[in-house]
């Protein structure tokens, strides 16, 4: 208190001070515009007597009169020739104030003259080209002001000191008395905070606090327990007893029901208390009904998160910083099979294998000694039977606020059986891994044992195949020429179900090749048909073609796989088909700019397949009878290569029959319109062969197919020279000029893959000499090597005279080109 009356003290004074000096600024002020309209007046005055005056001079009892006024005068008269006169001339007038009134201009100045006093001048213009300047020096004023400064500083420094006087003879007294007041009522019992009650030793009420009497219906006389319920009276008696008997103060608690605000929870104190030779009882309590209500609720809580502790499927461990376990829930207990009391205070590494101990205190020390609030880690658990599981586990610091201490919390998942999981899947990954290699190098075998299976079956089969088309077209008995061409029909048959196993192979191991080139279509299914159709009229059949006018000739597509597809088809047509026709229908509809959807239809009226059985023709090695093989033979590989070739074309084949009606198989291509191309070499397909010319090289190891292509290229009207390997096959061509070489690759000494390298290796024009490989493997990649090799083109064996023929007729042009170029 004593604080706040030096800052009013201050605050009072600093007030009188700011008054009394805007006070005498006041005055100050006042006395200055007096004293200037004083001046004024005068000059205005002296201005109508100089006007009215003749002379409009000033008399020397006026001068006189202005002198004992503190007057300063001083006129100028401006004359004809620019010259100023000056009258009464007084040092303190200035010149520049008498300057401005000859220029017509009037007001008031102050200023300090040359003498150091301050004045007060005022200035106006007179009649006749005159000027009047008067001042007045303003010491006398200044002293007059500071005098009444300082009379207005002492009355209200001596206000001031009255009123001190008069608040410490007066307020301070009064204050006193309050203050005295203030704490007689701060000792009554109307003013604690709580209740008080003074109890005889038989614990009746004799006296209480106003705040008790207001709450609570307790009359003099009555017990304290009479507001309790009945399992708190009896022990609320024993306290109060004991206090009693006892000089020590008891503390206790107790519910207190009361008829308007009901029950309450109090904290009670209870003493011995002594007066004036008698005994008493002193009871005071506070009301604690607000925390016994939060204490409630804290302590449901905390069985609720026990619950949820003990419930949650998670592994929960509450350890100290030292790792020592503070608190585990039920699910740690059962892993364990260990209870809470075996656990606490238990260094957790102690249920840990060596190895897990020491990484689970290394993650421990890395928690408290960094800036990291959890971190994941992975170590085992053992327990007491010795079964070991792998936790996962979180890490979390609960932090107390003191630097690298606190409690872990440690939330686990087991994942022991995840991990055996995966490690079972990892060692049936691993086993399948090895499982498909090992199918992929059977795969591999297979691909190998059917290319050499392929190769040398084709290289006997190029003797038959050669022999009996060399033999067919000398002169024979009508015998003869039959039993020759069964053998002729016999090897093609065996030559088709090769090339069958072999395109199999090729989709099986994803090497199937689709090409895409302009081609003409009705040209490609005209040739089919001219070679269908004497087959097909010695059984007695029809064989009709019908080619929609409305769709274009040339397409873009794969004209070989086509070509398969719609061979294998008609084959399949002429051979389960006794009467009727054979029917093959181009049709289709425009689905897009320059493509169409084309149908290429194989009908006939042959035995017809059962629904049931329309889907398991279409596998290998299937037929849709069992006794088909036998009456009609084949493999059961046609139709399946053939969907293949479809498919990889984006397109299938769709199938409509029934049992003794017949079938139609439909070839379904997405195809674009293709551009007519420059027209080719004919093509050699049946009669005579045309006579060609030139030199050839023939690089052949086998005797018999030596024999055959001699007699075929001699039969073609070329020169041949013969040689067994690819060494001799340099010599030759180093040696001697030739227009050709057919190279074996297969060959002892030097295959033909090398010897084509080293021939395109050589400085001369010979390097450009035309190579055609001759070989039994009709593999894509057997192909793409001789093509990489640098040979010009690929025969594979058996030969046919007609490839034969149009290979070489091929190459022999383009070298003519070569040739002519510059």
């Amino acid at each position: 208190m004593g604080r706040y009356k030096k800052y009013l003290w201050l605050t009072v004074l600093s007030i009188t001070v700011i008054v009394s000096i805007a006070s005498c600024l006041m005055l100050y002020l006042s006395v200055l515009r007096d004293e200037e309209q004083r001046l004024q007046q005068w000059a205005d005055n002296f201005a109508q007597q100089w006007l009215t005056q003749a002379s409009g001079d000033i008399s020397a009892a006026e001068f006189g009169y202005l002198k004992t006024l503190g007057f300063s005068i001083q006129i100028a008269a401006a004359s004809d020739n620019g010259n100023v006169d000056y009258r009464f001339t007084a040092p303190s007038i200035r010149s520049r104030e008498l300057t401005a009134a000859l220029q017509g201009r009037q007001g008031s100045v102050r200023y300090q003259a040359d003498d150091g006093h301050d004045y007060l001048a005022v200035y106006r213009p007179l009649a006749g080209r005159s000027a009047l300047a008067v001042s007045i020096p303003l010491n006398e004023i200044q002293s007059q002001y500071l005098s009444s400064f300082l009379q207005v500083m002492l009355i209200n420094l001596a206000l001031v000191v009255i009123c001190m006087a008069g608040f410490y003879h007066l307020v301070r007294p009064l204050e006193g008395y309050a203050g005295r007041r203030r704490l007689e009522n701060a000792l009554k019992w109307e003013h604690m905070t709580g209740v008080a009650l003074l109890l005889s030793p038989r614990q009746v009420l004799l006296e209480a606090s106003p705040g008790f009497s207001e709450r609570f219906d307790l009359n003099a006389g009555e017990r304290l327990q009479k507001l309790m319920p009945g399992h708190e009276q009896s022990r609320t008696g024993d306290y109060l007893q004991q206090a009693l008997d006892s000089d020590d103060t008891l503390d206790f608690e107790c519910t207190l029901n009361s008829r308007r605000e009901g029950s309450s929870h109090w904290s009670l104190s209870v003493r011995r208390w002594q007066y004036q030779g008698q005994t008493y009882l002193l009871v005071t309590g506070d009301d604690i009904s607000k925390r016994h209500g939060m204490e409630i609720e804290l302590r449901a809580e905390q069985q609720r998160v026990s619950a949820y502790f003990n419930a949650m499927q998670t592994l929960l461990i509450i350890c100290d910083s030292d790792g020592r376990i503070l608190r585990l829930n039920q699910p740690v207990q059962t892993l364990l099979n260990m209870d809470e009391q075996q656990l606490v205070q238990q260094p957790l590494s102690y249920l840990i294998p060596r190895s897990g101990a020491i990484a689970f205190r290394a993650d421990l020390r890395r928690l408290l000694g960094s800036h990291e609030d959890n971190i994941a880690t992975q170590f085992p658990l053992v327990s007491a039977s010795g079964r070991e599981s792998i936790i996962s586990w979180r890490m979390t610091r609960l932090n107390d606020g003191r630097h690298g201490g606190g409690e872990i919390l440690l939330a686990g998942l087991d994942i022991t059986d995840s991990v055996a999981n995966q490690q079972a899947l990892e060692t049936a990954n691993r086993r399948i891994r090895e499982t498909l290699e090992q199918a992929e190098q059977a795969n591999r075998s297979k691909s190998v044992f059917l290319a050499n299976m392929s190769h040398e079956i084709r290289t006997p089969m190029n003797g038959i195949l050669g022999a009996a088309e060399l033999l067919l077209d000398s002169s024979l008995t009508e015998d003869q020429r039959h039993y020759l061409s069964i053998i002729h029909s016999s090897s093609h048959v065996l030559l088709d179900i090769i090339n069958d196993i072999l395109d199999l192979s090729k989709i099986e191991s994803g090497k199937l090749e689709v090409e895409s080139i302009s081609f003409d279509l009705n040209e490609l299914l005209t040739r089919i048909y001219q070679l269908f159709n004497e087959p097909v009229r010695r059984k007695g059949l029809s064989l009709v073609y019908y080619y929609d006018g409305q769709l274009p000739v040339w397409w873009l597509g794969d004209p070989k796989r086509i070509r398969q597809i719609i061979t294998n088809l008609l084959s399949n047509a002429l051979k389960f088909t006794t009467k009727g026709r054979i029917e093959i229908r181009i049709s289709g509809e425009q689905s897009g700019d320059h493509q169409y959807n084309l149908l290429l239809a194989v009908s006939d009226n042959g035995i017809g397949i059962a629904e049931e059985k329309q889907q398991q023709i279409f596998e290998a090695f299937r037929q849709a009878d069992s006794s088909t093989s036998r009456q009609y033979g084949g493999t059961g590989l046609g139709l399946t290569i053939s969907r293949h070739l479809a498919r990889a074309m984006n397109g299938d084949i769709r199938l409509q029959s029934e049992i003794g009606n017949g079938s139609t198989f439909t070839l379904c291509l997405p195809l674009h319109e293709g551009t007519p191309t420059v027209a080719e070499t004919p093509a050699v397909t049946s009669g005579q062969p045309p006579a060609l010319s030139g030199r050839i090289l023939l690089a052949e190891d086998n005797v018999v197919n030596q024999k055959i292509a001699e007699r075929m290229l001699e039969r073609l009207g070329l020169a041949v020279t013969t040689v067994g390997n690819g060494e001799e096959a340099i010599t030759e061509v180093l040696a001697h000029d030739y227009d050709l070489i057919l190279m074996d690759v297969n060959m002892p000494v030097l295959d033909g893959l090398t010897a084509t390298g080293r021939i395109r290796d050589l400085s001369s024009d010979k390097s450009r000499i035309p190579v055609i490989a001759l070989t039994a493997n009709a593999m894509p990649e057997d192909r793409q090597r001789c093509l990489d090799a640098g040979m010009d083109d690929f025969i594979s064996k058996p030969m046919r005279m007609d490839e034969l023929t149009n290979a070489i007729a091929r190459a022999l042009q383009q070298n003519q080109e070569l040739s002519n170029s510059p």
